[in-house]
């Protein structure tokens, strides 16, 4: 399917005398993004530690988070971190595992006391449910829960704990549910009268700052902790911040910049034997990296076993146990590879015959509840159409939704919520659960009505968003150097990508296994000649000819070689 090319709206020219010292193609980036002021420039390209980012003091009910964890500290009570089976949930209770576990071996607590519980994805399903806080009672004998991803919207949960006495600290990010967990100490920045400011942490973000307020309650009581040990914690913040898809902008941008310095220089074992096995080089790794080398096998473990191994791995002190988590993680990931593939070829065949639908809802027997958003993820890629993909399980029907940018899918949901028993999630990735297949054709029927109502035909199809249009005799070394403080690229601050309409073809092969990559020459309007690599572009060498002129949509990128360097572009769309 072709995809629709969206130019950005030429900045003016009152722009560029406004930014004289700023080069346009840059200049056009900024303006893109949102930034009109010279400060917020500045911050953008400059992202400062101790000016962007915000104290975890602000929460408000931060002080009574920390003073609850302390006294079970002091009590030599059992506290249960509570997480969710992503990434996102794995990585914050590792966060607050990591904390706690310093904190007990500094001030002489027992770091036995502190427990993990994360649910089976398929068997228990998202969130906090009642019977896990009863296991978490009596087996356990828990006197605090602190959940992590997870817990704003399970209220009946919180609310048998406290009958049990067991309290709860929520650390969470997702919608606020109807009814609040009045019962629990909530750090959430979306509880209404928040005063936190950054509304986009993802979940370990939340723990991180809970993390940062008990290491410095630890240090007011004597233990010693160097300055900067918070940051250690960092690199968990920067997996989890990519792989739950949180916008890399405002403090997040900072959180992100500080957690790769981290991750690259990582101290934690498991993550170091994940790197070796995932063929990744530490010092090189960046967002790309936890979206497709790092996230993915973490993931693997909750989509395809349990996520409990993966929080293993994220502990684990130990080099042998350490490396055998890794294997297993590195096996498990390639299972789900195959898995999921299979499912996409499936939900295909019932794509072909879905017409104009503009949501697409796919679903058969025996899809597992874990892998359906990883093929909603790719439906939505390939048709740039909300989806849902299904897995039915007899009577019960588990689903996972993805949608492009400008359609919140969540509300979707909302407008179906009779006829569904659980759901949730952000507006560009969500889960419903539902029993009987009555309620769940209901549910779909009122999901599709409602996009049909919110959706025009312009918001459809797979499209390519462009920032300027430059021609290829632009792309030189300046502009690669202006290029590279937009680091890290991603959600809300995409890697640039550029047209240049009318570059001549100069030479071009397939490349790559089964030839499935272009690679060519292209020359600009003022005879600059630039190698060029097309990813999964490899059939254009039956419709390229030598000498003709294609309209291209790249990023710049350096091609490194036995020490040598060399400009390129990243070939992401052509047009003949």
């Amino acid at each position: 399917m072709d995809k629709r090319w969206v130019i950005a709206e030429p900045i003016s020219d009152d722009v560029k005398k406004q930014f004289p010292e700023i080069a346009p193609a840059v200049l056009q980036l900024l303006w893109t993004r949102g930034l009109r002021t010279q400060e917020e420039i500045d911050v953008f390209l400059g992202p400062d530690w101790s000016r962007d980012v915000y104290s975890h003091d602000l929460f408000n009910h931060m002080v009574a988070a920390v003073t609850r964890v302390f006294e079970s500290l002091e009590a030599g009570e059992v506290i249960s971190i509570h997480g969710d089976y992503d990434a996102d949930g794995v990585c914050g209770t590792a966060v607050l595992v990591s904390a706690l576990r310093d904190i007990c071996r500094a001030l002489g607590f027992d770091e036995k006391k502190i427990t993990t519980y994360i649910p089976h994805r398929e068997k228990e399903g998202y969130g906090m449910s009642v019977s896990t806080m009863e296991h978490l009672h009596e087996h356990d004998k828990t006197k605090l829960v602190i959940t992590v991803d997870c817990g704003i919207s399970n209220k009946p949960a919180v609310d048998r704990g406290k009958e049990l006495g067991v309290d709860t600290v929520i650390c969470d990010h997702h919608t606020m549910p109807e009814e609040l967990p009045d019962q629990a100490i909530l750090i959430h920045p979306l509880v209404p009268g928040e005063a936190f400011p950054n509304k986009h942490l993802c979940g370990t973000g939340v723990a991180y700052k809970l993390a940062c307020g008990l290491i410095d309650e630890a240090r007011r009581r004597g233990a010693d902790l160097p300055d900067g040990y918070s940051k250690w914690l960092l690199d968990l913040v920067a997996i989890a911040t990519v792989t739950d898809v949180m916008p890399l902008s405002g403090e997040n941008r900072v959180l992100e910049k500080y957690g790769l310095l981290v991750l690259n220089k990582t101290r934690r074992t498991g993550i170091q034997k994940l790197l070796d096995v995932a063929g990744s080089k530490i010092g090189e790794l960046d967002t790309v990296s936890i979206g497709f080398q790092i996230g993915p096998r973490l993931n693997a473990a909750g989509r395809m076993t349990h996520a409990q191994e993966a929080l293993e791995l994220l502990i684990e002190e130990d080099e042998l146990r350490a490396t055998e988590l890794a294997m297993r993680l590195q096996e498990i990931n390639k299972e789900r590879q195959k898995a999921s593939q299979a499912m996409y070829v499936q939900a295909e065949s019932q794509l072909k015959t879905m017409g104009d639908d503009k949501l697409l809802v796919v679903w058969q027997e025996g899809w597992g509840a874990g892998l359906v958003g990883l093929v909603a993820g790719k439906v939505v890629s390939k048709y740039g159409k909300p989806t849902f993909v299904v897995g039915r399980d007899g009577d019960k029907f588990v689903g996972s939704g993805r949608s492009p940018e400008g359609f919140d899918i969540t509300q979707a949901m909302r407008h179906a919520s009779d006829h569904l028993d659980k759901f949730g999630g952000h507006p560009q990735a969500c889960g419903f659960s539902v029993h009987g297949e009555e309620k769940f054709l209901r549910a779909v029927e009122s999901m599709r009505a409602y996009a049909e109502e919110q959706i025009t035909l312009e918001d459809l199809g797979p499209r390519v968003n462009i920032d300027a249009q430059v021609d290829l005799d632009e792309v030189d070394w300046p502009l690669y150097d202006a290029l590279q403080p937009f680091r890290p690229f991603g959600t809300g601050n995409p890697r640039p990508l550029f047209l240049s309409k009318g570059a001549k073809v100069i030479s071009f092969s397939a490349v790559g296994k089964e030839g499935s990559h272009l690679k060519l020459r292209l020359q600009g309007q003022g005879g600059k000649i630039l190698p060029a690599i097309g990813f999964r572009l490899g059939d254009w060498v039956d419709r390229l000819t030598i000498g003709a002129e294609v309209d291209v949509v790249f990023e710049v990128q350096v091609n490194e070689w036995n020490g040598n360097r060399e400009l390129q572009i990243r070939v992401e769309d052509l047009k003949q």
